[in-house]
């Protein structure tokens, strides 16, 4: 039996290895997953439980290994300082919207 925490189970990036890991095993071990996407196993938990944000080429690998392209929207939604203020500038839009 594992053991996984809430913040990981939680995490875009860990759900988006897990789902890649249903079409292929290789993806169920963040050693072997960390091996695909270039990176280690200690970095790959520390962005899945959120200690750490993926650089952006970290980011456009899983995105691609994983055929996960919504984390592109993820990252961009609420790591990148310009998607963060448009996701910003487009919720005020919509109070303008329902206000007026």
């Amino acid at each position: 039996m594992s053991f996984t925490c809430e913040e990981t189970v939680s995490n875009p990036y860990y759900q988006a290895r897990i789902h890649a890991a249903e079409r292929d095993t290789v993806f169920e071990s963040r050693v072997s997953a960390g091996a695909m996407v270039g990176i280690s196993s200690t970095r790959l938990y520390q962005i899945e439980r959120g200690l750490q944000e993926p650089h952006r080429d970290e980011l456009l690998i899983m995105a691609d290994t994983y055929e996960a392209p919504e984390l592109l929207s993820v990252y961009c939604a609420t790591m990148c300082p310009v998607g963060k203020r448009l996701q910003e500038l487009r919720e005020k839009c919509k109070g303008e919207d329902r206000d007026g």
